[in-house]
Protein backbone atom coordinates (compact mmCIF):
# COMPACT_ATOMS: atom_id res chain seq x y z
CA UNK A 1 0.00 0.00 0.00
CA UNK A 2 2.90 2.62 -0.18
CA UNK A 3 2.01 4.65 -2.99
CA UNK A 4 -1.79 4.44 -2.16
CA UNK A 5 -0.67 5.76 1.02
CA UNK A 6 1.57 8.14 0.12
CA UNK A 7 -0.71 9.60 -2.42
CA UNK A 8 -2.78 10.01 0.90
CA UNK A 9 -0.40 11.53 2.98
CA UNK A 10 0.44 13.85 0.05
CA UNK A 11 -3.29 14.73 -0.61
CA UNK A 12 -3.72 15.74 3.13
CA UNK A 13 -0.56 17.47 3.75
CA UNK A 14 -1.93 19.90 1.08
CA UNK A 15 -4.98 20.84 3.19
CA UNK A 16 -5.09 23.96 5.58
CA UNK A 17 -3.99 22.64 8.68
CA UNK A 18 -5.12 23.64 12.30
CA UNK A 19 -3.96 23.18 15.69
CA UNK A 20 -4.95 25.15 19.31
CA UNK A 21 -6.23 28.22 19.01
CA UNK A 22 -7.84 27.64 15.99
CA UNK A 23 -11.06 28.92 14.12
CA UNK A 24 -14.00 26.56 14.53
CA UNK A 25 -16.07 27.62 11.87
CA UNK A 26 -13.26 26.39 9.38
CA UNK A 27 -14.34 23.16 10.51
CA UNK A 28 -17.27 21.33 8.54
CA UNK A 29 -20.05 20.44 10.35
CA UNK A 30 -19.88 16.97 8.39
CA UNK A 31 -16.52 15.43 7.85
CA UNK A 32 -13.40 13.15 8.14
CA UNK A 33 -10.58 14.76 10.36
CA UNK A 34 -6.79 13.69 9.88
CA UNK A 35 -4.51 13.77 13.08
CA UNK A 36 -0.49 14.80 13.21
CA UNK A 37 1.81 14.60 15.81
CA UNK A 38 4.91 16.67 16.24
CA UNK A 39 8.00 14.24 15.56
CA UNK A 40 6.15 11.44 13.91
CA UNK A 41 7.16 11.37 9.83
CA UNK A 42 6.60 8.86 6.92
CA UNK A 43 6.35 9.13 3.15
CA UNK A 44 8.88 12.33 3.27
CA UNK A 45 6.63 14.91 5.75
CA UNK A 46 4.81 14.64 9.02
CA UNK A 47 2.87 11.07 9.48
CA UNK A 48 -0.54 10.90 9.68
CA UNK A 49 -1.44 9.59 13.42
CA UNK A 50 -5.05 9.31 13.36
CA UNK A 51 -8.40 9.50 11.64
CA UNK A 52 -11.51 9.98 12.31
CA UNK A 53 -15.51 10.97 12.12
CA UNK A 54 -18.30 11.45 13.92
CA UNK A 55 -22.48 10.07 13.86
CA UNK A 56 -24.05 12.97 14.82
CA UNK A 57 -25.35 15.28 12.21
CA UNK A 58 -23.49 18.80 12.36
CA UNK A 59 -21.26 17.12 14.66
CA UNK A 60 -17.68 17.08 13.52
CA UNK A 61 -16.71 20.67 15.41
CA UNK A 62 -18.13 19.49 18.88
CA UNK A 63 -16.43 16.31 18.56
CA UNK A 64 -13.01 17.61 17.31
CA UNK A 65 -13.05 19.26 20.51
CA UNK A 66 -13.97 17.01 22.87
CA UNK A 67 -11.06 14.96 21.58
CA UNK A 68 -8.43 17.41 21.99
CA UNK A 69 -9.89 20.10 24.90
CA UNK A 70 -12.75 18.88 26.86
CA UNK A 71 -11.24 17.46 30.14
CA UNK A 72 -13.13 14.66 30.14
CA UNK A 73 -11.85 11.00 29.06
CA UNK A 74 -14.92 9.60 29.33
CA UNK A 75 -16.45 11.34 26.24
CA UNK A 76 -13.42 10.59 24.39
CA UNK A 77 -12.10 7.22 23.68
CA UNK A 78 -9.30 9.39 22.32
CA UNK A 79 -8.43 10.96 25.11
CA UNK A 80 -8.98 7.76 27.08
CA UNK A 81 -5.85 6.40 25.21
CA UNK A 82 -3.59 9.51 25.07
CA UNK A 83 -4.26 9.17 29.34
CA UNK A 84 -3.34 5.55 29.47
CA UNK A 85 0.00 5.82 27.42
CA UNK A 86 1.56 8.90 29.89
CA UNK A 87 0.27 7.34 32.83
CA UNK A 88 1.95 3.67 31.69
CA UNK A 89 5.18 5.70 30.76
CA UNK A 90 5.38 7.02 33.87
CA UNK A 91 4.01 4.37 35.92
CA UNK A 92 1.63 6.16 37.92
CA UNK A 93 -1.23 3.90 39.78
CA UNK A 94 -3.74 6.18 38.93
CA UNK A 95 -4.35 3.93 35.64
CA UNK A 96 -6.78 1.85 37.20
CA UNK A 97 -8.94 4.88 38.46
CA UNK A 98 -8.25 6.13 34.64
CA UNK A 99 -10.30 2.99 32.96
CA UNK A 100 -12.77 3.77 35.27
CA UNK A 101 -16.11 5.05 33.04
CA UNK A 102 -18.46 7.20 34.96
CA UNK A 103 -20.61 7.90 31.93
CA UNK A 104 -23.60 5.96 33.55
CA UNK A 105 -25.07 7.11 36.94
CA UNK A 106 -25.08 3.40 38.31
CA UNK A 107 -21.36 3.56 37.74
CA UNK A 108 -20.74 7.08 38.99
CA UNK A 109 -23.18 5.77 42.42
CA UNK A 110 -20.61 2.52 42.72
CA UNK A 111 -16.70 4.18 41.96
CA UNK A 112 -16.73 7.53 41.88
CA UNK A 113 -16.13 8.31 45.66
CA UNK A 114 -13.24 5.76 44.76
CA UNK A 115 -11.83 8.10 42.48
CA UNK A 116 -9.36 11.24 43.95
CA UNK A 117 -10.51 14.25 41.77
CA UNK A 118 -7.98 16.05 42.38
CA UNK A 119 -5.57 13.55 40.70
CA UNK A 120 -8.50 12.53 38.05
CA UNK A 121 -8.23 16.02 37.17
CA UNK A 122 -4.39 16.52 36.75
CA UNK A 123 -4.05 13.51 34.18
CA UNK A 124 -6.76 15.42 32.44
CA UNK A 125 -4.94 18.59 32.48
CA UNK A 126 -2.08 16.46 31.33
CA UNK A 127 -3.33 14.99 28.47
CA UNK A 128 -5.32 18.25 27.38
CA UNK A 129 -1.48 19.78 27.43
CA UNK A 130 0.12 17.16 25.37
CA UNK A 131 -3.23 17.92 22.71
CA UNK A 132 -2.30 21.19 22.55
CA UNK A 133 1.33 20.68 22.43
CA UNK A 134 1.38 17.88 20.37
CA UNK A 135 -0.70 17.67 17.62
CA UNK A 136 -2.46 19.59 14.64
CA UNK A 137 -5.26 18.37 12.46
CA UNK A 138 -6.89 18.72 9.24
CA UNK A 139 -10.43 18.12 7.84
CA UNK A 140 -12.72 17.00 4.58
CA UNK A 141 -16.22 17.72 4.15
CA UNK A 142 -17.89 14.46 3.83
CA UNK A 143 -21.77 15.10 4.17
CA UNK A 144 -23.55 11.93 4.42
CA UNK A 145 -22.82 9.77 7.76
CA UNK A 146 -22.84 6.34 5.76
CA UNK A 147 -20.25 7.49 3.29
CA UNK A 148 -18.11 8.82 6.76
CA UNK A 149 -18.39 6.14 8.41
CA UNK A 150 -17.46 3.63 5.34
CA UNK A 151 -14.49 6.00 4.27
CA UNK A 152 -12.88 6.38 7.42
CA UNK A 153 -12.46 2.64 7.85
CA UNK A 154 -10.62 2.73 4.38
CA UNK A 155 -8.77 5.57 4.86
CA UNK A 156 -7.20 4.05 8.22
CA UNK A 157 -6.34 0.58 6.18
CA UNK A 158 -4.64 2.19 3.99
CA UNK A 159 -2.32 3.86 6.64
CA UNK A 160 -2.10 0.50 8.94
CA UNK A 161 -1.16 -1.77 5.93
CA UNK A 162 1.45 0.61 4.69
CA UNK A 163 4.43 -0.86 4.91
CA UNK A 164 6.76 2.68 5.21
CA UNK A 165 4.17 3.96 7.90
CA UNK A 166 6.27 3.51 11.10
CA UNK A 167 5.92 5.43 14.46
CA UNK A 168 8.90 6.59 15.81
CA UNK A 169 11.12 5.41 18.87
CA UNK A 170 9.72 7.97 20.92
CA UNK A 171 6.17 7.60 19.76
CA UNK A 172 4.07 7.67 22.83
CA UNK A 173 1.63 5.59 21.92
CA UNK A 174 4.10 2.80 21.79
CA UNK A 175 3.23 2.68 25.58
CA UNK A 176 -0.72 1.25 25.09
CA UNK A 177 -1.10 -2.07 26.30
CA UNK A 178 -3.04 -2.53 22.60
CA UNK A 179 -1.11 -3.85 19.85
CA UNK A 180 -3.27 -2.10 17.51
CA UNK A 181 -2.71 0.97 18.55
CA UNK A 182 1.77 0.54 20.13
CA UNK A 183 2.23 -1.40 16.84
CA UNK A 184 0.65 0.31 13.92
CA UNK A 185 1.66 3.55 15.07
CA UNK A 186 -2.06 4.71 14.57
CA UNK A 187 -3.95 6.05 17.62
CA UNK A 188 -6.89 4.01 16.09
CA UNK A 189 -8.16 0.19 16.93
CA UNK A 190 -11.12 0.00 14.73
CA UNK A 191 -10.93 -0.14 10.82
CA UNK A 192 -7.17 -1.35 10.44
CA UNK A 193 -8.77 -4.34 8.43
CA UNK A 194 -10.83 -2.62 6.32
CA UNK A 195 -10.50 -2.73 2.30
CA UNK A 196 -8.13 0.08 1.75
CA UNK A 197 -8.55 2.35 -1.12
CA UNK A 198 -7.17 2.21 -4.66
CA UNK A 199 -4.89 4.52 -6.51
CA UNK A 200 -8.16 5.38 -8.58
CA UNK A 201 -10.88 5.92 -5.57
CA UNK A 202 -7.80 8.07 -3.83
CA UNK A 203 -7.64 10.21 -7.22
CA UNK A 204 -11.27 10.69 -7.08
CA UNK A 205 -11.55 11.95 -3.30
CA UNK A 206 -8.81 14.39 -4.19
CA UNK A 207 -10.93 15.80 -7.08
CA UNK A 208 -13.95 15.67 -4.84
CA UNK A 209 -11.58 17.67 -1.79
CA UNK A 210 -10.42 20.20 -4.51
CA UNK A 211 -14.11 20.68 -5.56
CA UNK A 212 -15.29 21.70 -2.58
Amino acid sequence: MSKECALLHQMVRDLPRMKVGYNPAFVPANGIYFLFENGETAHGGDRIVRIGTHTGHGNLPKRIFEHLYTPNKDRSIFRKHIGRCLLRRDDNPFIKFWEIDLTKKADRERFAHQIDASEQNLVEKAVTDYMANAFSFSVISVEEKSDRLNLEGRLISTICQCDECHASPEWLGKWHADTHISFSGLWNIQGQKEKPLTLHELGGLSEQIKGG
